[in-house]
């Protein structure tokens, strides 16, 4: 029986192709900063299409801060796949797309109002609050008291939709790029 050939030094053996930890070094970031750019040209042009899109808040400060934390998320998870265990292109699919779906809750729930809403930003609040300066003053509404009349409304649907647009996007480019920019092709064995 012939010896199989000894792994490459930096790689990883993923169903007769392997990820590259040296090219995983460049591809991380540059996936972070593509995701970063698709969800700024898409934000672009829904609010070109919708301009009452300009005073929505979650395409402010929140956009790039959870794309980012999104993005680097995946490049870690992706390495981590990489690193221990076989298959890592088809576990980081299969974990990104439970990822995915988990990440438009917040997204559906704040388009029902009321207590669902409360909750989403409850989930959400302290991610974006990883990338923004702390508080300065009270809170909003003066720091306590009831809510507004009749609680909370749920964000419109089609604000709904372009939230969960971004998801898919930040997704898209995931999945697709760090496999694409990592995969390395086994040598054949020579006979």
């Amino acid at each position: 029986m012939a010896a199989s050939p000894p792994e490459l030094a930096g790689t990883r053996a993923a169903g007769g192709r392997e990820v590259s930890f040296a090219r995983l070094v460049w591809a991380g970031p540059a996936v972070v900063v593509v995701a970063v750019a698709v969800n700024w040209a898409i934000k672009l042009l829904v609010q070109a299409l919708d301009p009452s899109l300009a005073r929505m808040g979650q395409l402010q400060e929140p956009l790039l801060i959870l794309t980012v934390e999104g993005a680097v998320a995946a490049v870690v998870v992706y390495s981590l796949l990489a690193w221990l265990v076989p298959r890592p292109i088809f576990w980081f699919r299969i974990v990104a797309t439970v990822a995915l779906l988990l990440s438009v809750i917040p997204d559906v729930l704040v388009g029902i109002g009321g207590n669902a809403t409360r909750t989403a930003m409850r989930v959400v609040g302290p991610l974006i609050s990883l990338g923004m300066p702390g508080p300065s003053g009270p809170p909003p509404g003066g720091g306590g008291g009831s809510p507004p009349p009749g609680g909370i409304p749920g964000l419109a649907l089609e604000r709904v939709l372009v939230l969960m647009l971004l998801h898919v996007a930040t997704f898209l480019v995931c999945v697709l790029l760090l496999p694409a920019f990592t995969r390395k092709r086994t040598p054949a064995p020579e006979a």
